[in-house]
């Protein structure tokens, strides 16, 4: 049950990472988004825009070509503001092809969620890696935290 927002935030990550021979979480997925909910991707080359429907498509494309054989995600830090019935979390994470793989790069992730039915959902996803002009703080910065209003 998702009865929580950090239960949210980690079961995503869980659903997004396997390892060689293995395969993306996909029931763990369904149970974190919202079934309209849009997830939006933002390289250096585009911003590209998606349903978790249509991510899941494009991602087990890149696993089908065998682009990807394995992947791990691993949250640095969070800011987490929580106003009643929704929230809005900033996490930073790293990549790895696999858990124990160099890292490949970090990233940030704006995430929004709802709470309904006593469980969380998440509502909207966006996401940026690092480049070279948009850097990442390794450490949650000083002025973010946890807030309840």
């Amino acid at each position: 049950m998702n009865a929580t927002v950090d239960a949210v935030i980690q079961k995503m990550y869980a659903s997004m990472s396997f390892e060689p021979g293995g395969a993306p979480d996909w029931a763990a997925q369904e149970n974190v988004f919202a079934p309209r909910a849009r997830l939006v991707r933002v390289t250096d080359d585009g911003v590209y825009d998606f349903t978790p429907q249509s991510f899941r498509v494009d991602y087990q494309a890149k696993i089908d070509s065998g682009a990807l054989s394995s992947f791990y995600e691993r949250e640095l830090w969070r800011e987490e503001r929580v106003y009643g019935d929704i929230a809005q979390v900033l996490s930073a994470y790293e990549m790895r092809a696999s858990r124990d793989a160099e890292v490949l790069c970090r990233a940030i992730k704006s995430i929004q969620l709802f709470r309904e039915g006593g469980r969380w959902w998440i509502s909207a996803m966006i996401w940026r890696r690092e480049s070279a002009g948009v850097a990442i703080p390794g450490t949650m910065p000083p002025q973010s935290q946890r807030v309840t209003w």
